[in-house]
C-alpha cells in the first residue's frame, strides 16, 4: 500500500530534522561526555547558600510587582486594540492597521523587548514592565480579537438591523459574550508573565533573572540555587492557582 500525503509528510519533517542536526553539527549525547563536570555543577547547586535570603525575598517581590503591572497593562490595552483589529466589529483598513501593530508585539519576545527598552528607558524594572506590557498587548489582543470573530454572527445582524453603531455591538454583544474567556485568558497571561519576568534580570530590566545570572557567572552555584529554587516554587504555584481558577471560571 502505497504511503499517503500524511506519511509523506511525516517522512519529509524527520528527513529535514535529521539534515539540520547533521547541519548544526548536534550531537544528543554529547550532555552524557562530560558527566563528570554536569555531576560537580549539579552538587553544588544543590549545596544552597541561603545567606542570600533577604535578596531572594526582595528580587522575587519585584519579579512578582513587574508580572502583575505588565500583564494588567497590556491584557486591558488588548481589549480595544483587538476590537479593533476584530474584522466584523472594525473597518477593513483599521484592522489591517490593528492586526499588524498586535502582530508586531508579539513576534518579539519580552527579552528582546526588554534588550531595547533598557537602551531607551534605562536599567530597573521600568523597562522590564513596558517589556512585558507590550508583549502581552500583542499575545492577548491576538487571541481575543479570534475569539470575536468566532462569535455567533447572527446576533451582529440582528444588532446592525436595529441600528447599533459598532461601539454599541462592541459593548452590548462583544464583550459581554467574551467575558469568560476575557478571565481565562488574564489569568493564563498573569501566570505567564512571572516566568517571563523572572529571565528579565539577565538584561539588566529588573526581576530575579539579575541575581542568577549574576552568581552563575560567577560560579557561585550555591548562592545562585535558592533564587532558582524561590521562581520554580512561584511558578509551579502560580500555574497550579491559574488553573484551578480557570476550571471554576469554565464550571461557571
Amino acid at each position: 500500500m502505497r504511503p499517503s500525503r500524511f506519511q509523506y509528510a511525516w517522512i519529509v519533517l524527520v528527513l529535514v530534522i535529521i539534515g539540520s542536526s547533521v547541519h548544526m553539527g548536534f550531537n544528543p549525547l554529547s550532555i552524557l561526555q562530560d558527566a563528570n563536570n554536569s555531576a560537580t555543577i549539579i552538587g553544588e547547586l544543590l549545596q544552597f547558600d541561603f545567606s542570600v535570603g533577604d535578596k531572594v525575598f526582595f528580587s522575587l517581590i519585584e519579579t512578582l510587582e513587574m508580572a502583575l503591572i505588565g500583564s494588567s497593562l497590556g491584557f486591558a490595552l488588548s481589549i480595544p486594540a483587538a476590537l479593533l483589529a476584530a474584522r466584523n466589529i472594525s473597518p477593513s483598513f483599521m484592522s489591517a492597521i490593528f492586526r499588524g501593530l498586535l502582530g508586531i508585539l508579539w513576534s518579539m519576545p519580552p527579552l528582546l523587548w526588554a534588550i531595547l527598552l533598557v537602551v531607551i528607558v534605562g536599567l530597573g524594572p521600568t523597562a522590564g514592565i513596558f517589556a512585558i506590557t507590550l508583549y502581552i498587548m500583542g499575545l492577548s489582543g491576538k487571541y481575543l480579537y479570534e475569539i470575536y470573530e468566532s462569535q455567533n454572527a447572527a446576533a451582529y445582524d440582528t444588532m446592525h438591523v436595529l441600528g447599533a453603531t459598532r461601539m454599541q455591538i462592541a459593548k452590548f454583544v462583544t464583550i459581554p459574550e467574551a467575558l469568560p474567556h476575557m478571565s481565562n485568558q488574564y489569568l493564563f497571561l498573569l501566570a505567564y508573565s512571572v516566568r517571563e519576568s523572572s529571565i528579565l534580570g539577565l538584561v539588566g530590566a529588573g526581576g530575579i533573572g539579575f541575581y542568577i545570572i549574576h552568581h552563575l557567572e560567577s560560579l557561585n552555584y550555591g548562592k545562585a540555587a535558592p533564587f532558582i529554587l524561590a521562581i520554580l516554587a512561584v511558578t509551579l504555584g502560580m500555574d497550579y492557582l491559574s488553573t484551578k481558577l480557570r476550571k471554576k471560571l469554565v464550571h461557571n
